[in-house]
Parts: structure tokens; sequence; C-alpha cells
């Protein structure tokens, strides 16, 4: 009983929905079975936490039916149909807040039963609502078309051959709804293309941008701001990215959270990708100007914080020398991560301390900070031998190489881009060892400059690891 559908629904209610869906199962108009009262009254007292390990089938029979003989089916059906209810309740909620679904269904009502004068005053009035948003994203275009529908549907019986402008109308809504759509989900696929190597069918991409770039979409920012998001995604041109950042000034009260959050997303991405790929130390700044703009969220609207996100913002804000802010953000949000709390805050403190110059203090904290993640589990590999480097704890940081390059070669789920760019910085970490401890060699400086050029030529710095180097031979003379 203890972890059936009904318990697992009642215990995702909070307290005010449960007191709702007392007044639910109570009401006629939804439940005319008094059974499922009583039995919605003796599960309430087991709420929030539902410890029911002694509550069985057969004692909640006789609770209900006293002395009758029990019946598994009888239970069971009222356990069922409890649940049936539960779920016509979250319907039912969701669409008594939904206040645009209503305006539809009360003007397709008024509409079928003749009744003129509520029509035209729930029309007028919803169209006065509209009036109001500033938000034109997806769902006002697809609202507007769903009115303007019955509006349609309204008149053409009464005034056929009149009205041909709600046509005219309907078509401009629904291209404006559709493009929107379109540019989101090609926003998503761009970006998983990217991130997961899979090759999408990117069907009539071409054809929307050339109809964006042909007409006006100045007066949408929501249009205007996802057309140079894919713009930026597809060609990486940076003048894409500033037009961006003046659009994110401009509408920010123009878009909803999301795409607020999704603008500043690639904003944040395309600064990650001048630093990953091109050694870039220019826009870490603006990067961690964007991070404290937009607090990370997981968007499932309980507030939470993934725990990949948490520790890259303290990683933008120790880039820049930003300490303060690292160590105040890690107090107020650490109580919203998701999971892996303790190896996060690990991590946190590891880079920290190692921004700091206390590398003993930070490699105690990244020895801890075992992620189940792979690519985290990548950085915090690679954070450790730098560290033993930066000790000279050169033969512990040979050894911890070989063990490295071991682990690459087993896990074959790894992008190509990064085992290629962690190969590349183990080879070069080895080689400046060798370089460190054979300063009488003959051939020391061919060696020297050897490892300048295998830096110079790296595919990438990701997770820091070019300009890492580089600091590192700058470092060494013989």
């Amino acid at each position: 009983m203890h972890n059936t559908r009904l318990i697992q629904f009642l215990k995702s209610l909070n307290s005010n929905e449960i007191r709702q869906f007392r007044d639910f199962v109570n009401s006629p108009a939804f439940n005319k079975n008094s059974n499922l009262s009583e039995l919605f009254e003796i599960l309430l007292r087991y709420y929030p936490k539902f410890k029911l390990k002694d509550l069985t089938e057969e004692k909640l029979f006789g609770i209900l039916f006293g002395s009758e003989e029990f019946q598994y089916f009888k239970i069971k059906n009222l356990i069922s149909d409890l649940f049936g209810l539960g779920k016509e309740f979250l319907a039912f909620n969701a669409f008594r807040n939904d206040n645009r679904a209503k305006e539809k269904y009360l003007l397709a009502e008024l509409r079928v039963r003749n009744l003129d004068t509520a029509f035209q005053q729930a029309y007028k009035y919803a169209e006065k609502t509209f009036d109001k948003i500033r938000v034109k994203d997806e769902n006002y275009y697809l609202h507007k078309m769903d009115l303007r529908n019955e509006l349609m549907s309204y008149y053409v019986p009464k005034k056929p051959n009149v009205n041909f402008h709600f046509f005219q109308e309907r078509l401009d809504l629904f291209v404006n709804y559709s493009v929107i759509t379109l540019l989101k989900i090609y926003n998503i696929i761009l970006h998983e293309n990217y991130q997961n190597n899979f090759n999408f069918n990117m069907n009539m991409f071409d054809n929307v941008m050339e109809y964006l770039e042909k007409n006006k979409i100045s007066d949408n920012p929501t249009l205007e701001v996802y057309y140079y998001i894919l713009l930026l995604e597809k060609t990486k041109d940076e003048k894409y990215f500033y037009i961006l950042m003046d659009l994110k000034n401009k509408y920010r009260e123009e878009l909803n959270v999301v795409d607020n959050y999704m603008l500043y997303l690639h904003l944040d991405g395309y600064c990650a990708l001048a630093f990953n790929d091109l050694g870039r130390t220019d826009l870490l700044n603006v990067q961690f100007i964007l991070a404290k703009e937009h607090p990370v969220s997981d968007m499932t609207e309980q507030g939470k914080i993934l725990y990949p996100d948490f520790l890259n913002q303290v990683k933008k804000a120790i880039r820049v020398g930003e300490f303060e802010w690292a160590e105040n953000f890690i107090e107020k949000y650490k109580n919203k991560l998701t999971d892996e709390v303790q190896r996060t805050l690990d991590f946190c403190y590891g880079f920290i301390s190692y921004g700091k110059g206390d590398l003993d203090k930070a490699i105690e904290y990244f020895s801890k900070a075992n992620f189940s993640s792979l690519i985290i589990k990548i950085q915090v590999k690679i954070l450790l031998l730098q560290l033993n480097f930066e000790k000279g704890h050169n033969d512990q940081a040979l050894l911890m190489v070989d063990a490295f390059k071991h682990y690459l070669s087993r896990e074959k789920s790894l992008l190509g881009v990064i085992t290629l760019s962690v190969s590349e910085f183990l080879k070069i970490t080895m080689d400046l060892i060798k370089l460190k401890t054979e300063v009488s060699n003959k051939d020391w400086e061919y060696k020297f400059e050897k490892i300048k050029q295998d830096i110079d030529n790296m595919s990438n710095n990701r997770f820091g690891i070019k300009l890492w180097l580089l600091e590192q031979i700058s470092k060494i003379s013989k």
C-alpha cells in the first residue's frame, strides 16, 4: 500500500493542493461515491510522509466496510478510483489556472449557444487583456489565433463572404507562431548536434531563415532574439554575439523567463567557446557579468540547481578573481543543489583554494570530489595532475599521467574532441616533467622549443589546459 500510484500522487501534493483535493473529492460535482471520500480521509491522516507499513489492504477494508468479508478487488478498485479522481483533479487544477484555455473554451460555448451579447463582451475583454501583454512569444500567437478563430466562427454564419480579412489575420498569426516554434526547435537541435554529435535533419531551416531575412522581425523580440541565436550558433561570428548582447539589454522585459534564460545560455556558450576552443581570456569578465545577472536554475519551477551549473558558476567567478562572490554564491545556493551536494562543494572549495594559491588545500578538496559524471571526473583528474605538477611531485605526476592514459583508453563514451585534447595535455605535461628533471641534457633547448610548439598547436584549450601549459613552460628555465 505504501508505494502505490495513489500514494505517490498524494505525496506529490503540497499543503494547499491537498486541501483543494479534499474539496474536490467531497464535491458532488466530481464524486458521488461516499466510500472514496472516506478512503481519502483515512489516508489524509498519514500526510505528508505516508508511513503505511501497517496499513494493509485488509485493514483498510475493515475500516471502511466493518465486518463485511474481505474482497480484494473491491478495495483495489476503490484505490484505483481515488487515483483516477486524483488525475482528474490535476487536469482540473491545470485548467483552472490557465486563463487562456478558459477564455478559448468560454467563447466557444457562448458562440454555440447563441449568447451573442455575452460572447461579444467576453471577446472584448480578452482583446483588452491582450493589449497589455508585453511578451509576444509562441504562446501569445497561438492564443490570439484561437481567439481569431472563435471570432471568425461567430461572424461567418451571420455575415458570409464579408469578413475575408479574418483569413489573412489567421495566416499572419499562424506564421508567427510557427516560425517562433521552429526557431526554438532548431535551437535545441543545433545544441544537441554540437554537444552529442547527433545528425539531425533540419527540415525547412534554410526556408525559415530566408523568410526572416526578407521580412521585418524587429517588431517581435522573441523572433529577433532566436533568429540571431541561430545565426550565432551556425556561423560562430562574433558580430552576432554583440548583437545579442544589445538585444539582451533591450528586450529583458519583452521576453519570458525561459527565453531570457536561453539567451543567457547562448551568450555564455559563446564565451565558453572563446575560452575552451581558442584560449581567449578577453570574454571571461563578460561571462562572469552574465553569470551574476542570471543565477543558474534547472527551470523546473522548484528553484533547484543542477550541480554542473553550480560548479561552473564558481569557476567563472574564480577565473576573474571574484573569490568573495563565489563564496557568497555557494552559501546562498548550496541548499538548492539537486544531488552530488558534498562532492560539488568539495570541487568548488578546491577551485577557490587553487585560485588563492593554497595548493595543499586544493588537493585535499579535489581528492574527495569523486563525481559520477564522466566529464567532471575528467576535470578533477586534470586539476589534481596540475596541482601535483606545481607542487613539484614529479614522480607522483608521472604515475598520474600513466594512470590517466589508461583511464582514457577505457572510456569509449567520451567525445573524440575531449579525448584528443586531454591526450595532448597528458603528453605535453609528461614532456614538461622530463624537461624539468633533465636540465643538463644537451638537447634541452631543442626539447624546450618543441614543447612550446606542441602547446601552440594544441587542438583547443578545453578546461583551460592550453593556457595552463603556456604558464608552466614560461616558468621553466635551464
